[in-house]
């Protein structure tokens, strides 16, 4: 037997670039009212979930002086998935229905 080398073997393909998280800079970007807190969090890739949390309204309680970890204090607002970039200008964030978030 004599060494064969195959010339029309594939070619290994190159490793995947990694992709940055960007989930902080999204939190910061992303317009929000003074009482929110937004989490986003990277499935995949480019695509992210962001939630808009805000204090619930308490008012209607059954039992108003309970407070803390004893009921639910914060309620999601809105919820996003983004496309999410970065591009020479700053961020670039397009949600998955094609439209610029509010």
């Amino acid at each position: 037997m004599s060494d064969v080398i195959e010339v029309n073997a594939p070619q290994p393909k190159p490793a995947p670039q990694p992709v940055e998280d960007l989930s902080d800079e999204i939190i910061r970007a992303v317009e929000k009212r003074p009482e929110d807190r937004v989490m986003c969090r990277r499935i995949w890739g480019n695509s992210y979930r962001c939630n808009w949390w805000s204090a619930a309204d308490a008012s209607q309680y059954d039992n108003p002086g309970m407070k803390g970890n004893l009921v639910t204090t914060h309620t999601i607002r809105k919820s996003r998935f983004l496309n999410v970039t970065r591009s020479t200008a700053g961020l670039v964030i397009i949600e998955q229905n094609g439209q610029a978030p509010n």
